[in-house]
């Protein structure tokens, strides 16, 4: 592989991780049919197994995959070795990550941000796919003073993985973690899961500056106000191995402080650059050059912003807080799609291109927006059939809205994933870049 492929491939594997995804969700959705336990690998547990491993690699596998493309788009390897040892390192890991599903092997644990199953082999390849993509991912760190402000956030981006990472370690190395449990696994992955959101903010922050240049002709204003918005979340994120180092991980604190952490530090960032990314609509009106990259544009801010909303008023234990988190990666995935179509692998306009947008982002705002109005009624989270108690009419239109807004969603999805494939084979056509230069 030559360095200069080395982006494409990283999309390859972000786009093998959502086949991987779909193909167990659909296996996962095949299980639940009378006697589907006789065929699985692991019997009626397989459920439970091959849903965390979909989630593992639809939100995992695919965001840190897009974090290396993007980095292997700006800070290309400066050796043809440098570019393939880190992805066949992530790609090993996400094979790591099949065969104990696929094998029936450990026990799964549903734990907040990165759900595991508790075998050696799951544990390797959550560590090939972080070790590989972080290498990549550090890349832009050394020539930041360089790089334009696409790509300084694109390097923040890097930095605040690796404090996520350093987190995961510290956690780890805790004596008093705890035994293979769920409770461990909780422990684990609380803190450097909350830093993972970080990271994925900036992910969504940067396909809103790409897609607003593509959108309005012009890079967004205020550069420099800009890079302070992705310095501030890099750095703040770095207070998360602060409390793990000076925290034991079954401290109630610890989980506090970076309940605090996420509440108080994450908003403002995202919240600016939406801002400054949509300053062209409010200072010169709806005047939008690049239609796919004002789509993407609009129905990632609005699907973000609606769960960063629904964030600040979560129930306890209702369907208000998936609302926020579908929501919240609803908006992640629309600017990188965004990212994907007018940046890393160019496509000209079409209707199917501009059918995934409306699909998949007013499927989103559909799903979340009827989780939330589930959850003000009083459905409880991770509940299913009766357990719903759907005993009104206000609920059973609700989950119908989620139903529906779902699979609008999936149907967007899908064809995301399969063009994908597809112009991954293909020549990507010439299209001038307009990004950042400042």
């Amino acid at each position: 592989m030559r360095q200069e492929h080395e982006p494409k491939a990283w999309l390859g594997l972000a786009a093998g991780a959502l086949g991987a995804a779909g193909l167990l969700a659909l296996v996962l959705a095949a299980s639940r049919a009378p006697g589907a336990e006789n065929w699985l690998p692991s019997g009626p547990d397989f459920f439970k197994k091959g849903l965390v491993t979909h989630v593992v690699f639809s939100f995992q596998v695919w965001l840190l995959a897009m974090l290396a493309a993007l980095a292997a788009r700006v800070a290309p390897a400066a050796t043809r070795a440098g570019a393939l040892i880190p992805l066949a390192a992530a790609s090993l890991g996400c094979v790591l990550l099949l065969v104990p599903t696929l094998a029936g092997w450990g026990r799964a644990s549903l734990n907040n941000y990165v759900p595991v199953l508790i075998h050696p082999l799951f544990y390797a390849g959550l560590g090939l796919v972080a070790a590989g993509v972080a290498a990549v991912a550090i890349r832009p760190l050394m020539v930041w003073r360089s790089l334009d402000t696409v790509g300084f956030a694109i390097a923040c981006a890097g930095l605040t993985l690796v404090a996520a990472l350093v987190c995961f370690g510290l956690a780890a190395a805790d004596p008093g973690l705890g035994d293979d449990s769920v409770t461990a696994n909780e422990r684990l992955f609380w803190g450097g899961g909350h830093i993972l959101q970080f990271v994925n903010a900036q992910l969504a922050m940067i396909g809103w500056l790409v897609a607003a240049g593509r959108a309005f002709g012009r890079a967004p204003p205020f550069p420099g106000l800009i890079r302070l918005c992705f310095a501030a979340l890099a750095l703040a994120a770095w207070i998360g191995p602060v409390l793990e180092a000076t925290h034991a991980s079954d401290d109630l604190a610890l989980r506090q402080a970076f309940t605090s952490l996420f509440h108080w530090v994450l908003p403002a960032p995202p919240a600016m650059v939406m801002m400054i990314a949509v300053w062209p609509l409010i200072v010169r009106g709806p005047k939008v050059g690049d239609v796919v990259a004002g789509r993407a544009l609009l129905l990632s801010l609005a699907v973000f912003g609606l769960g960063g909303l629904a964030g600040f008023a979560l129930g306890e234990g209702d369907t208000r807080t998936p609302s926020h988190y579908h929501a919240m990666i609803g908006g992640v995935n629309l600017a990188l799609m965004g990212l994907i179509h007018l940046w890393l692998l160019p496509l000209a306009p079409s209707r199917w291109l501009t059918a995934q947008y409306w699909l998949y982002g007013g499927g989103q705002l559909l799903h979340a927006a009827g989780f939330y109005l589930a959850g003000l009624a009083g459905v409880a989270r991770k509940t299913a059939g009766a357990a719903q108690g759907l005993d009104s009419v206000v609920k059973l239109a609700a989950m119908a809205i989620v139903g529906i807004g779902g699979a609008i969603a999936v149907v967007g999805g899908v064809i995301f994933v399969v063009g994908l494939m597809a112009r991954l084979g293909a020549q990507p056509s010439q299209r001038a870049d307009i990004v950042d230069s400042h």
